[in-house]
């Protein structure tokens, strides 16, 4: 069994799944949209960093309505996923493609954004390159704009088996079946990495940006936002982000 696998029947069955494998999948989207709303609904632009097949997309339009959208998006098939919904919003002038990858070396890297969008993408990266895209997301951020990110982040990994056997009960309520669930319960570690909490608040104090604001737990899955200050000015204060 090949799980995580973007060009294939994973990818091509995500929608249908991926509410069965992230408890409280579209809360996620729902208060990550509306952090958006209520702290940049000002932003003029906003990268969005593996929308996958763009189902958090409708709500991030409405959020954020003067905001020009840049999508970076790895997988060939979760692309055409998001082309295929954006034609149906009629928002194609909303949207630009990024680099299938975050990288420094891009032109992207000199272009700061006020919002920068980042769901279910960490754990899919061991720690080393959690770090560096981490970092690299918290470069891409203006002064005063805010990152929303959402990833698996066990509470304490010493101590997980009675988290796992309530993931395990969900599974086999929403119909999984066994195979499917010793497949999802033995990625942990291996295909599915667990976010640190420190190394999330370590990597966004490094960059300059506030404390990662915890706002919503299911299970082992969170949902977080940091803002950039705003710049500072002579004689003290912050100004806003955009003149």
């Amino acid at each position: 069994m090949i799980l995580l696998d973007f060009e294939g029947d994973y990818g091509r069955t995500y929608n249908s799944n991926i509410r069965h494998l992230i408890p409280a999948y579209d809360a996620i989207l729902e208060i990550g949209a509306a952090a958006l709303a209520a702290h940049a609904p000002q932003a003029h632009s906003a990268l969005v960093v593996g929308p996958g097949s763009g189902t958090e997309l409708p709500a991030l339009l409405a959020a954020l309505p003067d905001a020009q959208f840049t999508l970076v998006e790895p997988s060939a098939q979760m692309r055409g996923f998001c082309e295929a919904l954006i034609a149906d919003l009629g928002a194609a002038d909303r949207f630009c493609w990024g680099p299938p990858q975050l990288e420094d070396t891009t032109a992207l890297a000199q272009a700061p954004f006020d919002a920068v969008i980042c769901h279910n993408v960490l754990h899919l990266l061991p720690p080393q390159q959690q770090q560096q895209l981490l970092d690299r997301m918290a470069a891409q951020l203006a002064p005063g704009g805010l990152l929303v990110l959402s990833s698996y982040s066990e509470p304490d990994p010493q101590t997980m088996e009675p988290w796992l056997a309530i993931a395990r009960a969900r599974f086999q309520a929403a119909g999984m079946d066994q195979a499917m669930i010793d497949g999802v319960m033995a990625s942990r570690g291996s295909t599915v990495f667990s976010l640190d909490q420190g190394l999330l608040e370590s990597r966004l104090n490094a960059a300059g940006l506030e404390p990662p604001s915890l706002l919503l737990q299911a299970l082992c899955n969170r949902l977080w936002c940091s803002r950039r200050p705003a710049q500072q000015h002579q004689g003290g204060g912050t100004g806003p982000a955009h003149s």
